[in-house]
């Protein structure tokens, strides 16, 4: 009787279990399942010790079949918790190496079992119970070892429950009639239970991803398992998208959802089941199971080749650059901390010099350090006064005059000038230009107003607008809000675009430029020459002018080798010759020398733009210098 109320009790906490298993959608994580198969082997275990002691099974054989059965079955639970015990303290690294202790033991008892039944001797069967407490004791000596993986309190607590199925094991291996082990394994599933995740709490609601610190407890037990085996290696892909801080938080709140859960797809799609962990916005860790190297490098390649297609739809289709390196652990990082340097370093490599893929043994430190200190300038460049709007007057060759000019942003500190090509990149990536770019905006249409530029023989002031400033939706009214401050008239601002951010955004791109060509604003395409810009696009887009970048304008007298010379000339010639085809005028940057003057008028090239006539400067002496040159 003391039997079957132990089973009976038993089989009630464990279908409690279950039943609220699934009411906390605990199954939709994969890992908890080894719990829950545990839970039924129990289950079923206990609930043909009940039925073993109804009287339509009361016979001898009958009692025998039962008691094999329900002590297989117990020794599969009991295997499977102790499996569980390992995921938690040291997660699925070594899993295998380990489980020697719980495999053997099980197949053993199992034996015993089949044996016995064979036999019809219930002696081997209750030897068996050697088996079982052999994995409770494996059980133990996991959590004593990996102690420091896991919270004090929850150590302690399965490690009692251990210890209590351990005793009972013991005591019913002495004394069979108790038959009370089944229900001190329900109770220690029940501790078990506790310590699984809900996928609500561990999963981050906007990704569906595993966030910071799922990672941080997860990488502690990795690290802690690397030291205890210095022959294993680990490895992580890293994935940082480029500006994610900046575009996602303007494309408003509905097409950001829409991207988001694009790219997160696609992320989870490649991943094939590898765990992935979001570290911050737009940086992602893929960690591998042990060992795992010919899975980092399908991963990084799925993803570098993914990364060459676009995202999204419509008008917000747009190009996504990111960066991957694969980190081998613990060679190239033996701490968590030393990992998350080496994932954020990687990523601020790549942002600032474009790169698809980093080499992480090759990463400068001091130079990292030195970009930090940038990106920490960079952000508080406005309110700390420390940015100023230059001016680089552009010469017609017609008019023989100045007739425009470019505004470009400096930003100085104690120490100097930081180069643009340091700042900007950092900017468009900490989400800190459009606030610089509404800065530059707004001293254009105040020096534009002061200065009455109409007067000097200028027609209008070019403005450089980012990537970010150009997936707005609301930057045609930004722009009027300005112009109508100033009561300056909106063709007096003329807006550059790169190619390569023409390429970036295609669709929010195409849209803000038709708006703002019909309120009257000009458009100039930048750096043609450095992108990969379909010629189509730009027949369709309405630009007024097309700069020639200095990549175009230098080389044909720059390169060593004389055929490199021609083919350089040959490129800048038929660069020349279509813009002018498709009805554009065109600007030439970077002229430095007269040699390169006579040519680009030979090539009756509209506007010149370099040293050769002026320098950037600030605005003061820009005017100076503008009205010197006007008045001859």
């Amino acid at each position: 009787m003391q039997a079957y109320f132990f089973d009976i009790s038993a089989f009630m906490i464990l279908l409690c279990l279950i039943y609220a298993f699934f009411l906390e959608k605990m199954h939709k994580i994969v890992e908890n399942g080894v719990v829950l198969s545990s839970m039924i082997c129990v289950l079923m275990a206990s609930t043909l010790g009940v039925i073993s002691f109804t009287k339509a099974f009361s016979a001898p054989q009958y009692r025998m079949l039962f008691s094999v059965t329900v002590e297989m079955l117990t020794a599969l639970g009991i295997a499977l918790m102790v499996i569980f015990v390992y995921r938690i303290s040291v997660y699925n690294v070594g899993l295998l190496r380990y489980m020697v202790f719980v495999i053997i033991p099980c197949v053993v008892d199992i034996v015993f079992c089949i044996a016995s039944s064979l036999s019809g001797s219930l002696t081997l069967l209750r030897v068996g119970y050697a088996g079982d407490l052999l994995m409770l004791m494996t059980g133990i000596n996991i959590l004593i070892i990996y102690k420091k993986n896991s919270s004090l309190e929850r150590t302690l607590m399965l490690l009692i429950m251990f210890v209590i199925a351990s005793v009972m094991t013991v005591v019913e291996m002495m004394h069979p009639e108790f038959e009370i082990q089944r229900f001190a394994l329900a109770l220690l599933i029940a501790e078990e239970f506790f310590c699984l995740k809900n996928p609500d709490e561990q999963y981050e609601p906007e990704t569906g991803l595993l966030g910071m610190d799922n990672f941080r407890e997860s990488m502690k037990r990795r690290f802690f398992y690397l030291e205890k085996h210095k022959d294993v290696s680990l490895y992580v892909v890293a994935l940082a998208i480029h500006g994610a801080e900046t575009f996602m938080k303007l494309l408003g709140d509905t097409n950001e959802i829409k991207l988001r859960e694009n790219v997160i797809d696609e992320l989870v799609r490649i991943a094939n089941g590898t765990p992935i962990y979001r570290m911050s916005k737009g940086v992602y860790a893929f960690v591998m199971q042990e060992e795992g190297r010919n899975e980092a490098i399908r991963i990084q390649d799925s993803l570098n080749e993914r990364f060459k297609s676009v995202f999204g739809k419509d008008a917000y289709e747009m190009e996504i650059h990111a960066t991957t390196c694969c980190i081998e652990l613990p060679e190239m990082a033996d701490s968590f901390q030393a990992l998350v340097d080496l994932v954020y370093m990687a990523a601020r490599e790549g942002r600032m010099k474009s790169k698809a893929v980093i080499d992480v043994k090759k990463l400068d430190r001091e130079h990292d350090r030195y970009v930090r200190e940038v990106d920490e300038k960079v952000r508080n460049a406005v309110s700390a006064g420390n940015l100023e709007v230059y001016y680089q007057p552009i010469f017609s060759l017609k008019e023989k005059k100045f007739v425009s000019a470019e505004a470009l942003i400096r930003l100085h500190d104690g120490d100097g000038f930081i180069p643009p090509d340091v700042f900007i990149p950092i900017a468009e990536s900490n989400g800190s230009i459009i606030e610089i770019d509404e800065f530059v905006i707004q001293q254009v249409c105040r020096m534009i107003s002061d200065r009455k530029i109409e007067t000097l023989g200028l027609r209008y002031i070019e403005i450089n607008l980012s990537v970010p400033d150009m997936i707005q939706e609301d930057l045609p009214d930004k722009l009027m809000r300005y112009v109508d401050i100033y009561h300056i008239h909106p063709s007096q601002i003329n807006i550059e675009i790169t190619e390569t951010s023409a390429d970036t955004f295609t669709g929010m791109v195409e849209e803000n430029v038709r708006k703002l060509s019909r309120l009257g604003f000009n458009f100039t395409l930048d750096d043609f020459g450095t992108g990969y810009s379909s010629l189509s696009r730009i027949i369709m887009m309405p630009f007024d002018i097309i700069k020639m970048d200095k990549t175009l304008v230098q080389p044909p007298y720059s390169l060593e080798k004389e055929r490199e010379r021609r083919n350089a000339m040959t490129l800048l010639e038929s660069s020349a010759d279509m813009i002018h085809r498709v009805g554009s005028e065109t600007v030439a940057e970077g002229v430095e020398t007269e040699e390169q003057l006579n040519k680009l008028k030979e090539l009756d090239t509209e506007f010149i733009q370099g040293f050769y006539f002026a320098r950037p400067m600030p605005e003061s002496e820009f005017i100076n210098v503008v009205k010197a040159k006007n008045k001859r």
